[in-house]
């Protein structure tokens, strides 16, 4: 199998909306090829990496993950009058109800699609293809490549065993084979409920035979668009039908049905596995050894029915029972001859992961230090920034694609750090009690307030003062105590609030020394009491000098009057 490097000029198709994005990792613990760069405590999404699973997608709590919108591509070829061709996915049975399906063809003729055919009739020439493959390769374990992100994972954490991979294309290109083998100028358009299907189709080996790639949610986008209603178009049928059990390939073991090959859960030579992990395993047990075992592998868990779009409207077991009833509805006999598909076409490009450790041991443990892990031990790998194991995360730090404070658990010995200093330097005495009342911790503070040192620790409280307001909240007389209170052993006043805290049944008193605040406000009354006094003598003065001198301003009245009247009485005379 011939191998190619990935082309550099790929475009993204999942990527983060950074208004959204909070440092809460779920992307980082979820991605299954670590494809996700943390920076700044936003995520960003490594193109060259991520193997467009979606699986960041829905499980972003802040939905902050999105994928490529191509169907204002699609809206651009209509205006262009161009001939285009939809390709179906068989997943649309469970997107779509029962009488949206038997509408749907009408609804795309009349946005401007000129041929509308199921992807199964693609997924039918791609099972046989592979039933002659695996046959011709019974000597060893073969791989079926249905699926792309499965594919992806493969050549990105698992180059080594890209020799099991079936040379045979999966049904979309299968399909736009066949629609651009009857007409080379025509438009290929997908829609179905994978956002793989997206960058599958950009693939160098696939260029110029899938020209957009749309979601179940994007299609109503664009008929939406178009200002078509479901509810007004009138039933008809796909322009092909679907031959053999292909309509089954959305369900585990599809595959295996359509092409053929033994079925049997417990046939040792045949495996069905869906989700990332088991696949993961599953690949985990190849070798060279490992003899004739088909695994028709499939990246989402039960299979396509729980793509990352495919609606989530029924239960798992309401869609598979729904794609059963549509494929025993529409089956055809299987037709006389099959387009080989195997061909040099097939071959995948391959890429490595960004994790994979270019440092030394001295380089890993300094990053490891620098998040207080200074032995194996201190090593919990606890998960929590999203990385299996602290070694990765540290590489991955290296790497630049995480930064030391993803580690949960140092952040939050470095915040306690932070509240012990703060209670260190606190003002406000605090003292921490347990159930019975014992001293647990006592801060600077406290201990000059009540001279006394952590030789008292595990003493109670009543060592020192009255426990009383302690004992209230023992009792639940109160929640939170608050009173102003006299410690006249310590020449101390003190306005003390006490509470508990519920998790552990520990009591914490703070105390807020007010002894100075009181004897300031004590001293000001008793001047403002000696003001007063003060000015009540002055008034009283005042009044009494002028009672004085209104009496000597009337004797000296008196006197003049009777001075004036003996002076006139001389003029007279």
């Amino acid at each position: 199998m011939t191998q190619q490097t990935r082309p550099k000029d790929k475009l993204p198709v999942v990527y983060t909306s950074r208004a959204k994005c909070r440092d809460c990792y779920r992307c980082v613990r979820v991605c299954p090829v670590q494809a996700i760069r943390m920076k700044d405590g936003q995520a960003e999404v490594i193109t060259k990496l991520c193997i467009a699973c979606g699986t960041c997608i829905t499980a972003c709590p802040q939905q902050a993950k999105a994928y490529r919108t191509d169907y204002n591509k699609v809206l651009q070829m209509m205006e262009e009058n161009q001939q285009i061709a939809i390709s179906i996915a068989p997943s649309f049975v469970i997107y779509y109800d029962e009488w949206q399906q038997k509408r749907l063809p009408s609804a795309l003729r009349m946005a401007g699609f000129s041929n509308i055919s199921e992807t199964a009739i693609g997924a039918y020439q791609s099972a046989k293809a592979t039933a002659t493959y695996v046959n011709e390769n019974a000597h060893h374990a073969n791989v079926c490549t249905a699926c792309p992100a499965t594919v992806n994972y493969v050549m990105h954490e698992k180059p080594e065993l890209a020799g099991f991979l079936v040379e045979v294309v999966s049904p979309m290109i299968a399909h736009a084979k066949m629609l651009k083998r009857t007409a080379p100028d025509r438009k290929v358009v997908f829609v179905g409920p994978c956002v793989a299907k997206k960058d599958e189709a950009q693939w160098s080996v696939n260029k110029n035979l899938v020209d957009a790639v749309l979601t179940f949610e994007e299609l109503d986008e664009l008929l939406s668009i178009r200002q078509i209603n479901l509810d007004q178009c009138e039933e008809s049928s796909f322009d092909d039908l679907v031959p053999g059990d292909a309509s089954l390939f959305p369900l585990e073991g599809g595959l295996l049905r359509t092409a053929g090959l033994k079925t049997d859960m417990l046939d040792e030579h045949v495996i069905a596995v869906s989700g990332f992990r088991e696949v993961k395993d599953a690949l985990e047990a190849l070798n060279e050894s490992t003899g004739n075992l088909i695994i028709e592998p499939m990246f989402c868990k039960n299979g396509c029915i729980n793509g990352p779009f495919a609606g989530n409207k029924h239960t798992g077991i309401q869609n598979r029972t729904a794609i059963l009833n549509y494929a025993a509805k529409q089956r055809k006999p299987d037709p006389a001859s099959v387009n080989s598909l195997k061909s040099t076409s097939t071959h995948f490009d391959t890429f490595h992961s960004g994790i994979k450790s270019d440092f030394t041991e001295d380089q890993i443990r300094e990053v490891l230090k620098k998040t207080g892990k200074l032995t194996p031990s201190d090593e919990l790998n606890c998960t929590a920034c999203g990385y299996p194991n602290c070694r990765t995360k540290a590489i991955a730090v290296l790497k630049g694609l995480a930064e030391p404070e993803m580690c949960m658990p140092y952040m939050r010995r470095i915040a306690e750090q932070k509240f012990d200093t703060m209670i260190d330097y606190d003002p406000n005495g605090i003292v921490l009690l347990d159930q019975e009342l014992r001293m647990i911790h006592m801060n600077p503070a406290f201990k000059k307030m009540f001279s006394c040192s952590d030789a008292l620790l595990a003493k109670k409280i009543s060592y020192l003062i009255d426990p009383d307001p302690f004992e209230q909240l023992v009792t639940k007389k109160v929640e939170v105590y608050r009173s102003k209170t006299n410690y006249s052993n310590y020449n101390l006043l003190c306005h003390l609030v006490a509470y508990v805290l519920p998790e552990n049944q520990h009591y914490v008193g703070i105390f807020m020394d007010i002894t100075d605040t009181s004897s300031s406000k004590e001293k000001l009354r008793e001047l403002q009491s000696e003001t007063v006094i003060k000015a009540q003598e002055l008034i009283e003065h005042q009044i009494s000098m002028a009672q004085e001198l209104a009496k000597f301003l009337g004797e000296h009245t008196a006197a003049g009057e009777i001075l004036m009247k003996k002076l006139i009485d001389s003029i007279k005379k």
